[in-house]
C-alpha cells in the first residue's frame, strides 16, 4: 500500500483538490481529481477502504473516528496539520458533504505550511502552546492570550511560570512525559488575578528525519466544571452527613446507598446492593400507603411522606422520605432517588405529647368538675358577701355622714377669720387637713378693751377623727383658761393647758400619751410687745431684712411627763410696724417630695420660703405656699395635716 500512498500524495501535488465518495463502511465509491483525470493505479482503489490512502501507522485509528463522525453528519471539515502528522509532506484539509444512502463526499485539499500552523490553531476554541526542548514558549494561539490576559511578550518565557502542576492531585506531568494520551491537571496563573484550573496534554513533534521540532501543548479550561464539581461534592458531603440517601432502579432494586443509609439500617453496602428495598420494610403501614406511593412516582411525580422502616436487628425507625423519579427521553422513570431524614426521636416525642395531652385532658376534666363545685360555693359565698357588703356600705355611709358632721362641728369651733382686729395690718391662714377632719387647729381671742390678741397654732397627736377629738379638747380648754380663768401669761396658759389635758385624759392612770404641740402668742398693741411661749413649736419673726426664729421648749402638752408642773419659758419681743410673725405645725415641712431622692421639704426650706416671700402681700404669700407644696408633692399623698399662719402687725 505504500505505493498507493505515494501515488496519492503525488497526485495532490499536481492537482488542487481531490474528490472521494465513500459509503457508510468507508468503502471508496468514486474518486475524481479537479483535472478530471486519475493517475494510473487509482482505478484499483474503487471498492477499497479509504484508510489505505492515509499513513497507516499514524492516522488509521484517527480516520476511523473522523469518518464515523462524518457518517453521522455532525462534522463539516477537518484539517490534518503537517506538524502533528509528520508522515505527510504537507497539510491536508478534508471537507465533508453528507450524501444520499448514508454516503459521504470528501473534498481533500493539500497546502504547505510551517510546523506552527497559526491559520488553523488560532481559530480553535482551546488554548495551544508550542514549546522548545527547554519548555520555553515558541508560540501561543489567540485563545491562550484572551483567556490568560497575558501579552505576546511571553514568547521565550518558560511555560512553568504560568502552568503549575497541582500537587494536591497525585498525577504524572504531561508536559515532561509528552504522551498525548496523558492528561494532567494544572493551575494556570495569568494577569489581573486570572486563576484557572486546566487540563493539559502534550505531544512531541518531529520532522521527516525524526529530528525534534517542538512540543505541542493543548490546554483546556476546566475552572467552571471544577467549581461545579467541588460544589456538587460539598452538597453531596452535606447531604450524606444529614440525610439517608438511596437509589433504586425502576423495579425497586437498590443500586446505590450512602454511608448514612448503612449506619441507620445496620446493613453494610454489600448486603444492600442489588436487593429490593422491601428488605427494610416494616409492617407498620397498610398496603394502601405503598400502593399510593408507587402510583405517584411511576407517574413521574415526587412523593413525600413519613415511613417506618425496620433495621437489621428488627428494631423500627421512622424517616421523612422524599422520592424523586428520574425520567428517560419518553417520560418514563428509569430510576428513583430517595432522600430520607430520620425522625424517630420526633415521633417518640409526638407519642409522648399525645399521651401527655390525654393525661392533661383527664386532669382538666377532673379540675373542671372541682372548679364547677367551687364556683357554686363561691356563688353562695358571694350572696352572703353581698348581704354583708350592703350592711358595711350602710355603716360606711353612716360613718361618713358622722365624719362630715364632725367636720361641720370642727369648722364651727375654729375661729372666724373675719373680722380680725383693726390693729392687725394683714394675715393669712393656710389650713389643709389630710383627711376630712383635722388634728391641727388654729385659735385666737381678742380683748378689745386691753387691745390684746391671743393667738395659737396647734398640732395635736394624730390626724383624722382622733386628731379632731384632741383639737376640740384643746379649743375648749383654751377658751376656759383664758376667758373663764383669766390666765393671760403665755407660759402660764401652756402650763395650765398641760395639766388639764393630762387630767381630762386620765394619763397618769391610763398611760394615755395623746397630746399637742403649739406656739402661743400674746400681742399687746399698747406697748408694741409680743409675748411668746412654745410647746415644741416656735415662731418665725421677720423685721424688714432681719429674720429670727424663737424655739419653743422641748415639752409637749400632755403625753408622757415626769413633772406635770414644769414651767414654760416666756419670751418678750418688741415689734415695729410691718413686723411679721409666722406660726406652723410640722405637716408642711414633713411632706415627702414626688421626685425620688429629695426626701422631706424640711423646716429649713419652709423658713427660707417664708422669709424670701415676706415682701409679698399675705394673700400672695399664701398662694405661693399652696403652689410650692403642690409642686413639691406632685402625685405623692399628703402625709399629715398642714397649718401655716402669718400676721403682719400695724
Amino acid at each position: 500500500m505504500s505505493e498507493v500512498i505515494t501515488l496519492f500524495f503525488d497526485l495532490l501535488k499536481k492537482v488542487s483538490s481531490l474528490y472521494i465518495k465513500i459509503d457508510r463502511n468507508n468503502t471508496v465509491l468514486q474518486l475524481v481529481s479537479t483535472d478530471g483525470k486519475l493517475q494510473k493505479g487509482f482505478e484499483d482503489m474503487i471498492g477499497k477502504k479509504i484508510d489505505f490512502f492515509l499513513p497507516e501507522n499514524t492516522l488509521s485509528h484517527f480516520t476511523k473516528a473522523i469518518f464515523k463522525t462524518a457518517n453521522a453528519q455532525s462534522i463539516n471539515s477537518l484539517t490534518l496539520n503537517q506538524a502533528l502528522h509528520t508522515e505527510m509532506p504537507f497539510s491536508l484539509k478534508f471537507q465533508f458533504v453528507p450524501l444520499e444512502n448514508n454516503a459521504v463526499g470528501i473534498m481533500i485539499s493539500a497546502f504547505k505550511e510551517d510546523y506552527i500552523s497559526t491559520s488553523f490553531y488560532d481559530k480553535v476554541p482551546v488554548m495551544i502552546l508550542y514549546l522548545d526542548e527547554h519548555e520555553n514558549i515558541l508560540w501561543a494561539n489567540n485563545h491562550f492570550y484572551n483567556k490568560t490576559q497575558l501579552e505576546k511578550d511571553i514568547i521565550g518565557a518558560n511555560a512553568r511560570d504560568f502552568l503549575l502542576v497541582d500537587t494536591t492531585i497525585s498525577q504524572r506531568d504531561s508536559i515532561r512525559t509528552k504522551n498525548p494520551k496523558l492528561r494532567t491537571e494544572y493551575r494556570l496563573v495569568g494577569r489581573k488575578r486570572v486563576r484557572m484550573n486546566v487540563i493539559v496534554s502534550a505531544v512531541e513533534q518531529q520532522d521527516d528525519e525524526g529530528n525534534y521540532l517542538c512540543t505541542t501543548v493543548v490546554v483546556r479550561d476546566i475552572t467552571e466544571p471544577k467549581k461545579l464539581q467541588t460544589e456538587l461534592e460539598y452538597q453531596k458531603a452535606a447531604l450524606d452527613e444529614a440525610a439517608i440517601v438511596g437509589v433504586t432502579d425502576v423495579r425497586g432494586n437498590i443500586v446505590y446507598v450512602n454511608d448514612k443509609f448503612c449506619e441507620v439500617s445496620q446493613y453494610n453496602r454489600e448486603e444492600l446492593m442489588g436487593q429490593n428495598h422491601r428488605m427494610v420494610k416494616s409492617d407498620v403501614h397498610p398496603p394502601e400507603v405503598f400502593e399510593e406511593m408507587w402510583a405517584t412516582i411511576y407517574s413521574g411525580k415526587v412523593w413525600r411522606g413519613e415511613v417506618c422502616n425496620k433495621k437489621k436487628d428488627g428494631s423500627l425507625y421512622w424517616v421523612y422520605t422524599t422520592i424523586i423519579p428520574f425520567l428517560n427521553e419518553i417520560g418514563k422513570p428509569f430510576r428513583y432517588q430517595a432522600i430520607r431524614f430520620e425522625i424517630t426521636e420526633r415521633k417518640r416525642m409526638e407519642e409522648q405529647i399525645i399521651k401527655y395531652n390525654e393525661h392533661l385532658e383527664a386532669l382538666v376534666e377532673e379540675r373542671t368538675e372541682e372548679l364547677t363545685q367551687q364556683t357554686e360555693n363561691l356563688h353562695q359565698a358571694n350572696i352572703k358577701l353581698s348581704t354583708i357588703n350592703k350592711k358595711i356600705k350602710k355603716k360606711s355611709i353612716a360613718i361618713q355622714q358622722s365624719i362630715n358632721y364632725a367636720q361641720r362641728i370642727q369648722d364651727a369651733i375654729l375661729p372666724n377669720t373675719k373680722p380680725f382686729p383693726s390693729f392687725i395690718k394683714d394675715y393669712f391662714v393656710f389650713f389643709q387637713p389630710r383627711d376630712i377632719v383635722s388634728g391641727d387647729f388654729y385659735w385666737w381671742h381678742t380683748d378689745l378693751e386691753t387691745e390684746t390678741l391671743f393667738l395659737a397654732a396647734v398640732d395635736c397627736t394624730g390626724h383624722g377623727v382622733p386628731g379632731a377629738f384632741m383639737s376640740m379638747i384643746g379649743t375648749t380648754l383654751l377658751d376656759d383658761i383664758i376667758k373663764t380663768k383669766k390666765i393671760y401669761s403665755p407660759a402660764d396658759i401652756l402650763r395650765e393647758l398641760r395639766i388639764e389635758v393630762s387630767e381630762i385624759l386620765h394619763q397618769e392612770a391610763t398611760n394615755n400619751r395623746d397630746g399637742m404641740d403649739m406656739a402661743f402668742l400674746k400681742i399687746d398693741f399698747k406697748d408694741k410687745t409680743v409675748r411668746m411661749a412654745g410647746a415644741k413649736n416656735g415662731v418665725l419673726i421677720v423685721k424688714g431684712k432681719e429674720v429670727d426664729y424663737i424655739k419653743g421648749d422641748r415639752i409637749s402638752i400632755g403625753g408622757r411627763t415626769k413633772n406635770i408642773q414644769a414651767n414654760f419659758t416666756e419670751h418678750s419681743i418688741p415689734y415695729t410696724e410691718g413686723t411679721r410673725f409666722y406660726l406652723f405645725s410640722d405637716g408642711y415641712q414633713d411632706q415627702f417630695a414626688g421626685k425620688k431622692g429629695l426626701g422631706k421639704f424640711s423646716s429649713k426650706r419652709l423658713k427660707q420660703l417664708l422669709a424670701e416671700t415676706s415682701s409679698s402681700s399675705m394673700d400672695k404669700q399664701k398662694e405661693i405656699l399652696e403652689k410650692t407644696l403642690s409642686d413639691w408633692k406632685a402625685k405623692t399623698k399628703q402625709i399629715d395635716d398642714i397649718l401655716v399662719m402669718g400676721i403682719e402687725l400695724g
